[in-house]
């Protein structure tokens, strides 16, 4: 796992897929697998011991975001995606990480990283949930949709133009892309000291209700906390700090 911030003095084309190209390749599971065009990355995720391969699509060409798309498998020499893919879901045409002039936060782990807009105040999870049936390949996408807006999408779930939530596979594993659903992590303040005990959201198949997994250091937490304000950090007990992220709808991300 690794916690990473910077900032952005401009939201130009090319941003995101070039702090993408070094940050995420830091981790010994995640490499750049292509470059179809200009300022257009494949990132590829395999830990194979782990039932876990995938491709993340972002199309960085315009200023402000990237437009992503999740496969099943990539052919370099053609640039093109392989089997199953995600590249919308419901009323979303499409599916979008934001940035702007300021700040950011990522957090990658092995299987899924998480990317906070702390300029726009969205977030998006990206890859593998800590998946109840670990030999399944289960792939998710929960952020911004076609139109991002005002609101958080990791702090609102399901299907709406401002917010996607979404699997590459089913509950099953089997290659069909479906709509998917959470249920709220839950944030008690315990201490004096200001520590918290957050436990993370899940993720379930809107159709079935099969739980997909968790998804790991973010809590969707929907609805204000009083006190609590954009980029505000929470002590855990034991020292793990959580980010809050308010745009309407609140969660918070583990800095880790």
């Amino acid at each position: 796992m690794a916690w990473s911030v910077g900032a952005f003095g401009a939201n130009t084309a090319g941003f995101l897929v070039a702090e993408l190209d070094v940050l995420l390749p830091a981790n010994p599971f995640w490499s750049i697998y292509d470059t179809p065009a200009a300022n257009v990355r494949v990132y590829e995720c395999i830990d194979l011991a782990n039932a876990c391969l995938f491709y993340v699509y972002v199309d960085n060409t315009a200023a402000g975001f990237g437009v992503v798309q999740l496969w099943e498998g990539w052919n370099a020499g053609a640039h093109s995606g392989i089997g199953a893919f995600l590249t919308f879901i419901g009323t979303s045409v499409s599916l979008k990480m934001t940035y702007g002039v300021g700040g950011y936060g990522i957090s990658v782990r092995d299987h899924c990283f998480t990317w906070i807009d702390f300029a726009g105040k969205r977030g998006s999870y990206i890859g593998q949930p800590r998946r109840r049936d670990p030999t399944l390949n289960i792939v998710v996408y929960c952020g911004a949709g076609g139109t991002p807006g005002a609101v958080n999408p990791l702090g609102y779930f399901g299907v709406t133009v401002t917010s996607a939530w979404a699997s590459l596979f089913d509950e099953l594993g089997n290659k069909v892309a479906i709509e998917s659903n959470g249920l709220a992590g839950t944030v008690e303040f315990i201490t004096i000291l200001g520590e918290v005990e957050i436990k993370e959201s899940v993720i379930y198949g809107v159709g079935t209700r099969k739980l997909l997994g968790e998804l790991e250091g973010v809590c969707t937490y929907s609805s204000s906390i009083g006190g609590i304000l954009n980029g505000d950090t929470c002590l855990m007990p034991g020292g793990n700090t959580w980010r809050a992220m308010f745009n309407t709808y609140l969660s918070f991300i583990e800095e880790a």
